[in-house]
């Protein structure tokens, strides 16, 4: 859903006033390493405040990549310049089951880690995704990284959850993959708004920017809370928020590849809490990406945002406003694409397959080449004529299959028919498909090797 059309003169005022705030304000970086580094390189710093200067920002965009290529032994994916990440959910405490939400288990992380793998969708997996108290804290990162492996031959993100939980995960990556060359792995971490990196996230970005691995920097402002109720308040902030993180892992390790991230969503201002319905927020992925074009980078952005807690009219209506929007404007990395709800909070399996089938058709749409010669012909036109029926023709016939998208789980017939059919739900018809996908999947062939490596980090969770 593209709102507005972004001039030249919008980006280049929101880069000016981004200056501003860095002479002005400054971006705090709690780390003594990284200010001491930021110190000898001639930018200025007081107490924990970072100012950078044009010159400084300059050279770091002067250093950024426009794309990278994640390569492991079984897949390979470009992001950026036309390479498209497509990644599920990831951060939800809770599971949607009968309407109920309740508290996430192993076994439903085992079930999103073979959804991911069988989507005709999915070509990024996630290993932060959903929370799960039984995995113990110290290893729950590393344990989800080897599940991750273990069910899906994709290219995974790793944690960006600390120094500890960051280095360990590239680790398990490395020992998997049994490389430490080229980008064989990527990280997502944030800034906390406003204008703050913390030291875990510093060192957490860090551990991908000295391995020259890739790293998406990503804020998460919300309006009115930890950024400008305006919404152009809201953008100039992020930026600065984002390009500061960008700025360090340049003058950390210049040439690492990064990620301009948006995780931007609204606030309920009666009831002080973050929500996300669609509107403001495809304003907002629309600006990012803009912005990081015209910084020259590949951008992330959010996916099926949605503030609803069943699977309903609002559900489905907030889903597409985000997921459109990110497709819209062509975003590189889309991140929480399948699955989630409340704002980030549920996952759902049935909305995972639902949401699925809304980029599914966006694809099948895109892939259309209308002005081809065989699809311009007017060759059928000619044959029926005025008045004519082109249900029977040969070229109907044909081609019905390949030149309509016809959604498997969306309720296409008439309502009479329907009824005679039994009255069967959406949500009953995608309870069925994960079902099936789940009952359908087989998992990857390994190595000795590999498998070892994925014993000795799933530890006492072998059975997974």
């Amino acid at each position: 859903m593209i709102l507005r059309k972004i001039s030249r003169s919008e980006l280049e005022t929101i880069h000016e006033k981004t200056l501003y705030l860095y002479e002005h304000v400054g971006v705090d970086f709690e780390h003594p390493e990284l200010l001491e580094l930021f110190k000898k390189k001639g930018i200025r710093v007081q107490g924990n405040r970072v100012f950078f200067s044009k010159k400084d920002v300059d050279e770091a965009v002067s250093t950024l990549q426009r794309s990278f290529t994640l390569k492991t032994p079984f897949e390979e994916l470009k992001i950026g310049e036309g390479g498209q990440a497509i990644c599920s959910a990831s951060g939800p405490r809770k599971v949607l089951e009968n309407g109920i939400a309740r508290a996430a288990t192993p076994e439903d992380y085992v079930k999103i880690r073979k959804l991911d793998a069988s989507s005709p969708m999915i070509n990024l997996s996630s290993s932060p995704l959903t929370y799960v108290k039984e995995f113990p804290q110290d290893r729950s990162e590393v344990i989800k990284g080897a599940l991750t492996l273990k069910y899906s031959t994709h290219p995974v993100i790793m944690s960006c959850f600390g120094k500890k939980d960051a280095e360990e995960t590239i680790a398990l990556a490395r020992d998997f993959y049994d490389t430490d060359e080229g980008y064989y792995t990527i990280g997502v971490g944030n800034v906390i708004s406003p204008l703050r990196y913390a030291k875990e996230d510093v060192e957490a970005h860090l551990a991908y920017a000295k391995r020259n691995l890739p790293v998406v920097i990503a804020c998460c402002s919300i309006p009115g809370m930890t950024s400008p109720i305006t919404i152009g308040g809201t953008i100039v902030q992020n930026n600065a928020e984002v390009m500061a993180g960008i700025i360090m892992t340049q003058i950390v390790n210049p040439g690492t590849p990064v990620v301009y991230g948006n995780t931007t969503y609204v606030s309920n201002m009666r009831t002080a809490s973050p929500v996300s319905w669609g509107c403001e927020e495809a304003l907002i992925i629309q600006y990012a990406k803009a912005m990081a074009d015209f910084y020259g980078l590949p951008c992330r952005t959010g996916g099926s945002l949605s503030a609803a807690k069943e699977l309903d009219f609002q559900n489905g209506a907030e889903t597409a406003m985000s997921l459109m929007t990110s497709l819209d404007v062509q975003a590189d990395f889309i991140f929480h694409s399948f699955g989630e709800m409340d704002g980030l909070n549920v996952f759902s399996f049935e909305k995972y397959v639902l949401d699925e089938q809304v980029m599914e058709a966006r694809k099948a749409a895109e892939s259309i080449d209308i002005f081809s010669e065989e699809d311009m012909s007017l060759e059928s036109i000619e044959e029926e004529g005025p008045g004519g029926n082109f249900l029977l023709e040969e070229e109907t016939m044909e081609r019905y299959r390949e030149e309509i998208y016809y959604p498997e789980l969306y309720n296409v017939e008439n309502y009479d028919q329907w009824e005679r059919e039994g009255k069967i739900s959406v949500e009953e018809k995608a309870r069925k498909k994960v079902e099936e996908r789940l009952a359908q999947y087989e998992p990857p062939q390994y190595t000795e090797k590999q498998r070892k490596v994925l014993e000795e980090a799933l530890k006492g969770f072998e059975n997974l």
